[in-house]
């Protein structure tokens, strides 16, 4: 008892320890450690390490009162052998303790990266924190480490980390994320996301780019694949990207900040500065956690017709504030701030025709992409379950110009032209659910959504560099009203098998006003149209328990978006409604159900962790933003999809050693094309490639005076894919793998890493699109960064 306190005081305090922590009311009956540590886990919301607890004594442990969570971990783990190590405010490991008087140990093994397995985190995507080992649901979960160790800085880098994922290379700030094959194109339009994004419990974006916010101070990030319109709801079809910060910690004093520069082969120079601040406050009762970041990525595009090089340099940078409040055992207020700013001098995108990494404009092409957010919980815990409430503010703000001095929408004065598109989104959301414990025999969960949204769409056509002449423009305003009730439960059917019902029944009410005008042709016309949609998405699953090695499911989900209204169009635009040739006036929302039957394994001494699904999706009347002949964007319902696959992603642990690897196998296609559109059903599904794959691997090796030297490396490989829908035009792109390798020098608190990104220097063309106006006309694409050295140093304190 005397050796478990000592040693798990010891690394338990390292951090500048001030403040009592929280009182947690642990209700663990008697079971074997590693599944009393599992129950630990979800009670604390905490992810715990657990690949050490085989070395511990398993006898049956049991946990019953009120304690701090190092006081419950003391107690649970006496006599096992075992004690603990604090990573963070949300992450522990369980470490195998010396025996009583030692000889001179030999060093230990340098640690693999933390949670680094798929069984170890706790999962709270769902809605209901949940060990990713027992969800019966094709997900994928990366810690901090993970994230760290793997370079994984965005949502670009985590697609080629993260099975089936996919992610469009517009440029910073532009791109839309697929999951599963489920593409509608790689267009950003009026379409709403295929992918839900949330930070934390809100809800990020209706139908803008993904805001592409830095992975900065992550406590993880959660992949949710298939539809998920049970508990997410509209928005959902492919799945959600959960990003989870890292919490404010009311028990220490914490701060790190990092320093990185980056050289790229013919580019300009990059670096990074970021840092987080951890302060407890009111004697222990709450905490702030502070986190900003500035990065620039040096541009390696060249513009021949400007005479310029090196033009798509971008800056992101960010702040994040969280603040907690502790009122007594059972309720915590948290509230924060969130704000990135994306600024891109110009797209990055070439042509075929010129030299590598050049194209030939005569009109820069900048991008901002700013967000903002702000947000209030509740939350609070009883012995019967928890609630918890939020709110939030969201402020998204984008902006794009393209050249469209080739092909103009409608005529204009000979001189460089100009097309811009603002678009300003504002949304108030509220959530409130109710929930059984977590460890409950049956667990439940209830809540109730609203959101309101309003969007300011502004298109322009004008010329530039001399007299300001405007040929179009168009003032847009959609207001989105929605709410929503939704639940789920499990049900046992025997002791091993168990059944769980979901279902979300919504509404939603969309109004559109848009006043265009062609000054130069003299004409103005204005809309105002309306939008209403009801219904039900259910989702049903079946798992099999058959020991706590193996989870087997089968699955049944469906997803949805809502339809919306095309109003924007050159003068003498038709826009038909509802039989003809494409554009309709109106688009109607499409459908997808998900069928699937997977598994999680657990071999070697749980030393290799696999996981697995066999999917087949039925989309219909699939959405799919869409260019009219002028150029301009519209919105089409172009026919029924289908796809089926399998996916498998798995991690082996070993001591210092961890490999990973990935794949999708998939077959999306467009099997029923609408009449009125003219589609290719031969082309599958835009944007969508039948393979992706990836591989990674991590070693330490342990050096005199505790410091380590680690190596890591990824390597991906993104198939081959087709650009669009559209019979005239429909390039390739993909086909292509690149990868990373580090080398880092750890030396607590400091840690020294060199890197190189794309280390074979590929030129594979990531994304065939860049300017709509000369996609018809010219073969565009959008190389990969050519290869970039990189050296970051980190402290922490």
């Amino acid at each position: 008892m005397a050796l478990v306190l000592s040693l798990t005081a010891g690394l338990a305090v390292s951090g500048a320890a001030v403040a009592a922590p929280r009182v947690i009311d642990f209700q663990i009956p008697p079971k074997p450690l590693s599944a009393a540590l599992v129950d630990m886990a979800i009670q604390a919301r905490v992810s715990i390490s657990t690949r050490r607890a085989a070395d511990c004594r398993q006898a049956p442990r049991a946990l019953t009162g009120r304690y701090t969570l190092e006081a419950g971990l003391t107690r649970l783990l006496a006599g096992t052998g075992c004690g603990y190590r604090l990573i963070d405010a949300g992450a522990v490991e369980i470490v195998r303790l010396p025996p009583p008087a030692p000889p001179r140990p030999a060093p230990a093994p340098a640690a693999a990266p933390e949670d680094a397995d798929l069984s170890e985190l706790i999962v709270v995507a769902t809605r209901r924190p949940t060990r990713a080992d027992r969800l019966a649901y094709p997900v994928s979960a990366l810690d901090e480490q993970t994230l760290d160790a793997l370079g994984v800085r965005d949502a670009t880098d985590l697609a080629l980390t993260t099975p089936a994922m996919t992610v469009t290379n517009l440029g910073p700030g532009r791109d839309k994320i697929l999951l599963r094959g489920l593409s509608d194109g790689p267009l950003t339009g009026r379409t709403q996301s295929m992918v839900g994004l949330y930070l934390d419990d809100v809800r990020l974006t209706y139908n803008a780019p993904d805001p592409d916010l830095r992975l900065t101070d992550m406590a993880q990030v959660e992949v949710l694949r298939g539809p998920q319109g049970a508990l997410y709801g509209a928005g959902s079809l492919g799945g959600v990207l959960h990003l989870v910060t890292a919490a404010p910690d009311p028990g220490r004093r914490a701060a790190w900040a990092s320093a990185s520069a980056g050289a790229t082969r013919g580019g300009d120079p990059s670096g990074v500065l970021e840092g987080m601040l951890n302060l407890p406050l009111a004697g222990g009762l709450g905490a702030a956690r502070l986190t900003a970041y500035r990065e620039v990525q040096g541009g390696y595009i060249e513009d021949a017709g400007l005479g310029l090089s090196n033009v798509n340099r971008s800056v992101r940078a960010g702040l994040r504030l969280t603040g907690r409040l502790d009122f007594g055992d059972r309720w915590t207020v948290t509230g924060g701030v969130v704000t990135q700013t994306i600024n891109s001098d110009d797209t990055q995108y070439a042509l075929a025709s010129e030299a590598a990494y050049t194209r030939r404009n005569q009109v820069r092409e900048p991008h901002d992409n700013d967000f903002a957010e702000i947000h209030l919980n509740l939350g609070g815990r009883f012995e019967w379950g928890e609630v918890h409430a939020s709110t939030a503010v969201v402020r998204h703000q984008v902006s794009s110009r393209y050249d469209a001095t080739a092909a103009p929408p409608l005529p204009m004065p000979p001189g460089p032209t100009a097309f811009d598109d603002e678009n300003d989104i504002t949304s108030l959301v509220a959530e409130a659910t109710v929930a059984s414990r977590a460890e409950a025999a049956n667990p439940w969960l209830a809540g109730a959504f609203l959101a309101r949204t309003r969007q300011d769409i502004g298109l322009s056509l004008s010329s530039v560099g001399g007299a300001a002449l405007t040929g179009f423009e168009e003032a847009r305003r959609d207001r989105l009203d929605e709410a929503a009730v939704f639940g789920q439960a499990d049900v046992p059917l025997s002791p091993s098998i168990r059944l769980t019902l979901g279902g979300r029944l919504f509404t939603s009410d969309s109004r559109v006003t848009s006043a265009i005008a062609a000054p130069l042709a003299g004409t103005a016309t204005a809309f105002t149209g309306r939008f209403k949609r009801t219904g039900f998405a259910p989702k049903v699953v079946i798992s099999y328990a058959r020991s706590p090695t193996m989870l087997i499911y089968v699955q049944a989900a469906e997803g949805y978006r809502v339809g919306g209204i095309n109003t924007t169009g050159a003068p003498g635009q038709v826009f038909n409604v509802s039989s003809g040739s494409q554009p309709y006036r109106a688009y109607q929302g499409d459908e997808l159900w998900s069928f699937e039957a997977g598994g999680r394994f657990s071999l070697l001494q749980d030393r290799l962790t696999v996981r697995a699904a066999v999917f087949e999706a039925f989309w219909s009347n699939i959405q799919s933003d869409q260019l009219l002949p002028s150029a301009l964007p519209f919105t089409a319902n172009i026919g029924d999809g289908r796809n089926r696959g399998i996916e498998v992603e798995a991690a082996y642990h070993d001591g210092p050693l961890v490999l990973r690897g990935e794949i999708l196998l998939n077959s999306p296609e467009l099997d029923h094309a609408n009449p009125a559109f003219p589609a290719r059903a031969d082309l599958g599904l835009a944007g969508a490639p039948e393979v992706s794959a990836g591989v990674s691997a991590h070693y330490a090796w342990p050096l005199q005076g505790g410091r380590s030297f680690e190596l890591d490396g990824r390597y991906s490989y993104v198939g081959v894919s087709r650009l669009t829908f559209d019979a005239a035009t429909s390039p390739k792109m993909g086909d292509y793998a690149t990868g990373r390798l580090s080398a880092s020098l750890v030396a607590d608190p400091w840690r020294l890493t060199l890197a190189v990104d794309n280390p074979t220097d590929s030129r594979g063309d990531t994304f065939a699109y860049g300017n709509p106006f000369t996609l018809r006309t010219s073969r565009q694409l959008t190389p990969l960064r050519p290869r970039t050295l990189s050296v970051t140093l980190k402290v922490a304190y």
